[in-house]
């Protein structure tokens, strides 16, 4: 009996160490998988697999700039949920009945020679079809999949222009879209030239490889013009778990380097200033005490400059980095 009881407690010490490290090997797979997809550095700061449930749920996808452009984050996921279909998978077919992405940043960076950090990924490069081949067959070098259901959220769309000098112009598109719906994806590239041509289809950022590819993949979204920047906001707002003291002190700094300081007042968390002929207010409180929020305000003329907000926060945001 003793010894039946001992096997148990084994077996039950062992089982979530067997997890961990059946979970930690597919991570690796995934990152090594994505990273071989895009041509660009990948990280995941977890991931969970429900074999009974048959869901994966990541935490913390974070894929960075191409060879060629600064080393930095350029499309941060905080949350992507799967739910797959386990016969399939166990037939060597990849199947998922849905995925749920939630995009909350894409940084685009256009650099001195006008090159696009979004041209430079591997799914970019244009897919060739067998010679002769008329009919809309999936093109060769697509790694295969099915997925019945994508759920995309999308939220800020970060532009960085260097094209025109050593201090970026920057441009923020809060899109703010919420679980908009795609049908029958089939392969890895077409999942991701989906996820970036829609996400910069509504913006005036025009990158000619990726809308191409988009087509010759079937995703069809081809760029709507432009549109209009923050949705009509007048304001820009951020949350970083960094505490009071520091933000306000980084914002300040910054908003020196960028125009003229007005008045400051460190009590009540106000920073107000003039910024390329914008009345500017920074309001900084904090949260809780490691969480500090800044909301900024931009108006010139008494008319709402929600892009002149949003790249001010923007600034405040990489130095706070």
């Amino acid at each position: 009996m003793k010894k039946i009881l001992l096997i148990v407690v084994i077996v039950l010490i062992a089982l979530p160490v067997i997890a961990v490290l059946r979970d930690q090997i597919i991570k690796n797979t995934v990152t090594i998988t994505t990273t071989q997809v895009t041509g660009a550095p990948v990280s995941i700061d977890s991931f969970s697999l429900g074999v009974i449930r048959q869901t994966v749920t990541i935490k913390g996808f974070k894929l960075y700039n191409p060879p060629g452009f600064p080393k930095e984050l350029f499309v941060d996921m905080p949350t992507v949920h799967v739910a797959f279909v386990l016969g399939d998978i166990l037939k060597k077919k990849i199947h998922f009945k849905e995925i749920e992405i939630a995009l909350k940043e894409l940084v685009i960076i256009k650099d001195k020679e006008g090159k696009m950090n979004v041209d430079a990924l591997k799914v970019a490069e244009a897919p060739q079809r067998p010679k002769g081949e008329t009919t809309r067959k999936q093109p060769t070098g697509q790694l295969p999949l099915q997925i019945d259901l994508l759920k995309l959220s999308i939220g800020k769309i970060v532009y960085k222009d260097y094209s025109k000098g050593e201090t970026p112009k920057i441009q923020i598109y809060d899109l703010g879209y919420k679980q908009k719906t795609y049908r029958n994806i089939t392969s890895a590239q077409q999942l991701v030239a989906l996820i970036l041509s829609e996400a910069m289809k509504n913006t005036a950022i025009k990158s000619a490889n990726i809308y191409a590819v988009s087509s010759i993949l079937g995703v069809g979204f081809l760029p709507a013009g432009v549109a209009i920047t923050l949705m009509g906001k007048d304001s820009a707002q951020d949350n970083f778990d960094i505490p009071f003291e520091k933000v306000y002190t980084v914002a300040l700094g910054t908003v020196k380097t960028l125009g003229e300081i007005k008045s400051e007042d460190k009590t009540n968390g106000t920073i107000k200033a003039l910024i390329d002929k914008n009345d500017v207010t920074i309001k900084i409180q904090s949260v809780t005490e490691k969480t500090t929020q800044i909301v900024i305000l931009a108006r010139r003329l008494l008319l709402p400059q929600p892009q002149a907000a949003g790249e001010i926060l923007q600034r405040i945001s990489d130095k706070l980095k």
